[in-house]
């Protein structure tokens, strides 16, 4: 992947002897080693290394992204301070669905950072490594001693990303922040409201997280061209904030120049109907959703639904807005009598966009999502055999590849200990019986 033009030469490393055991080193599944695709070639990312002091979901399913194109991924852990996702609902730091999810393809090494020792061997896994990524609260790194001046002294290649919610400077950099705390920082939760409603609405998913997971992703990746062609390496802040700003479109673009601010619209919009979510047959919180944006979309759900639908005061957009109560009601009427997968199949079928507004149960047993093999179905050492997520995009028709599904802490302790930092079996005893590994 690199062919560096200086000293720093980067080849990508020999995986052979890096493979899964029967012991459920890997999650219980015998499966390809990082680095090496479908069918043994190797990954996009295939030898470049990264040290990931992450937590909770943005730094993590930052790193979800580079393992799957075949990064080793490095997880610095410590009983001292456990990852908040390792705590799901039965209080076993093993048994977390969104842990496994969030940190396939990693592995888990246990440094008390706290100790000089621990923090001597972070230092020395930062010289090994391509990439040093933490989305700790602004300052944090580099009061541990782990700092960009710290690490790039004798390794000027190295890259170190910051991921933190308001960046490092500027009056609020000190103030921590979580995925939930910046849909509302930002506005987002402002605008995913409805305007019925005097009280905001937020998500029950983290939404900025996966924005901004994403987005340091493609910057890293970005980053490691950059430094093929130039290099060196650099330091990276990379402000959650500004990554969640980037994507509120039209409003922050309204606001900026003094233009009629962009409040929430709930689902409606002020150019279409029908734009709505209409409820289905049974009332079990069965909704569809239908979105027509033209006249032609309008005659063609008009011949599904009949009857009134097919009035032709309602055939021009104009005269669909100013009669939207009534336009909603014939929809709903329709709706009614169907289930949300009725609805949609008719619809798409007969060219209206539409859909169903699923629940995550739904989304594990739909047949499509089977089908494409989205669904990753493995065993977990703690957990067992579980069905995740699969990753979102592949090479061609084969999907990426899941070696091992999220580790358990400290799981490779002897790897990166013993294979990378050299210390023999009696040392790794000695830093674990006196808490340097914890």
């Amino acid at each position: 992947f690199f062919k560096q033009k200086t000293a720093y030469e980067i080849r990508p490393r020999d995986w052979s002897s890096d493979v899964c055991s029967s012991d459920l080193s890997c999650g219980g599944t015998e499966l390809s080693s990082p680095g090496s695709g479908p069918t043994g070639r190797l990954l996009p990312l295939a030898g470049v290394r990264i040290l990931a002091f992450t937590h909770v979901a943005a730094g993590p399913y930052c790193t979800l992204q580079l393992a799957a194109l075949g990064a080793e991924v490095i997880k610095v852990e410590s009983s001292t301070r456990i990852d908040l996702w390792r705590w799901d609902k039965n209080r076993d730091p093993e048994r977390s669905l969104r842990f496994i999810d969030h940190n396939k393809n990693a592995r888990s090494v246990t440094l008390n950072l706290k100790t000089e020792e621990g923090r001597a061997l972070a230092t020395e896994l930062a010289a090994t490594s391509d990439v040093v990524i933490e989305n700790f609260a602004a300052g944090v790194l580099d009061r541990l001693g782990l700092g960009w001046d710290v690490l790039s002294r004798d390794h000027p290649a190295l890259l170190l990303v910051h991921m933190s919610g308001l960046g490092s400077s500027g009056p609020r950099s000190s103030y921590v922040t979580y995925g939930p705390s910046m849909m509302a920082i930002s506005g987002m939760t402002h605008l995913w409201n409805h305007p019925e409603r005097e009280e905001p609405v937020g998500s029950k998913t983290s939404y900025p997280d996966y924005l901004v997971g994403s987005y340091a992703a493609y910057a890293i990746v970005a980053a490691l061209i950059d430094r093929d062609i130039e290099g060196v390496g650099r330091e990276i802040d990379l402000i959650q904030l500004d990554v969640v700003e980037t994507a509120m479109g039209a409003a922050v673009v309204a606001a900026a120049n003094e233009l009629a601010p962009v409040g929430p619209k709930g689902n409606r919009v002020d150019d279409a109907v029908p734009h709505d979510a209409y409820p289905c047959v049974g009332g079990n919180d069965d909704w569809c959703v239908i979105s027509v944006s033209s006249d032609t979309e309008w005659a063609a759900l008009a011949r599904l639904i009949g009857g009134a639908a097919k009035d032709p005061r309602f055939a021009a957009t104009a005269a669909r807005v100013a009669a939207r109560a009534e336009v909603d009601r014939i929809v709903a009427a329709w709706t009614r009598t169907r289930s949300a997968h009725e609805v949609f199949d008719a619809c798409q079928a007969a060219g209206v966009p539409a859909g169903v507004v699923a629940t995550g149960r739904d989304l594990m047993e739909d047949p499509h999502l089977r089908e494409r093999g989205f669904l990753l179905e493995m065993e977990h050492a703690a957990m067992g055999p579980v069905t995740l997520p699969g990753l979102a995009f592949r090479f061609g028709h084969d999907p990426l590849p899941t070696w091992r599904l999220g580790p358990l802490m400290g799981q490779d302790n002897d790897y990166v200990l013993g294979e990378i930092l050299d210390r023999s079996a009696a040392e790794i005893a000695r830093l674990t019986a006196e808490g340097v590994v914890k």
